[in-house]
């Protein structure tokens, strides 16, 4: 899909989700905050960046782990949470809230994951404090989320990346000695490796993040208290530290980007609305 037409449709599904993250997070004392494109638009747009197709929500790992038992209960009957718990090809080591009766494909999905219009919820773990437990930190979370890729049959590789489909193949051979659970249950111990040694880490990092380990490494002390912005018809929790967040990852980030760097980043592929077209 290379124009931007179905946008306002999906733009006003993803703010029913987000709607009801705030209302299950404010209910029971949960804090979340949004992060990447969708605190920039926020920012930046006041509600959605107009050609961005996703929305981002980040917790701490302690309310991730509280928002996701009470979902698996508390959510409205029109949504679904999504984990590798509640959907067996599911291969991503972060949430999703789904909204049913809809459909979205990205072309790197699993072929048999549940697939339709959500938006995701990151959690956030402690960082090492010295440089060589982080490196061995970025390397075994990064091995261990492709392994669960290749386990789960994610398409990581264009059809002329060869080298790299190589690698894929590999890490299928890998895969096939190891259960889906229990490559889900190494990932989760791996990213949270740090969090009871180290409480009140100077750094925590968003490992299910698309921009890598490093990038999305950034200080606690952004996201230590929240504060309300508004978005489109509402306002939803930013972190308090927005804006050196904001300059970290996008530098001068009230500059709108060039024409030519607006594109569907997600590689949308086809989406129907169901009931909310």
């Amino acid at each position: 899909m290379d124009n931007f037409d179905y946008l306002p449709k999906l733009h006003k599904c993803e703010m029913i989700i987000l709607k009801e993250v705030k209302r299950l997070c404010e209910e029971n004392g949960i804090k979340y905050f949004i992060i990447a494109g969708t605190l920039l638009g926020a920012v930046r747009h006041g509600g959605f960046i107009p050609w961005d197709d996703d929305m981002d929500v980040g917790m701490l790992r302690d309310d991730y782990e509280k928002f996701i038992k009470l979902a698996k209960t508390d959510l409205g009957s029109q949504f679904f949470l999504q984990t590798p718990e509640t959907d067996s090809a599911y291969g991503l080591n972060f949430a999703k809230i789904m909204l049913k009766d809809t459909v979205l494909i990205e072309a790197t999905a699993a072929n048999n994951s549940v697939k339709g219009i959500s938006i995701d919820i990151f959690p956030f773990d402690a960082v090492p404090e010295s440089d060589s437990e982080t490196a061995k930190h970025k390397r075994r979370t990064y091995f261990l989320r492709r392994l669960l890729l290749a386990k789960q049959n994610y398409k990581v590789c264009g059809k002329k990346e060869y080298v790299k489909r190589l690698v894929y193949f590999g890490l299928k051979v890998i895969a096939l000695f190891y259960s889906r659970e229990k490559l889900c249950e190494k990932l989760d111990s791996e990213c949270e490796r740090y969090n009871a040694l180290n409480r009140m880490p100077e750094k925590i990092v968003n490992i299910g993040g698309a921009y890598g380990y490093d990038k999305e490494t950034i200080r606690r002390e952004w996201v230590d208290s929240t504060v309300e912005l508004p978005f489109e018809d509402f306002t939803v929790a930013v972190p308090s530290g927005y804006i050196p967040y904001l300059e970290y990852f996008y530098g001068d980030y009230m500059t709108p980007p060039p024409e030519d760097k607006r594109y569907n980043r997600h590689s949308v592929i086809n989406v129907d609305f169901g009931p909310y077209a």
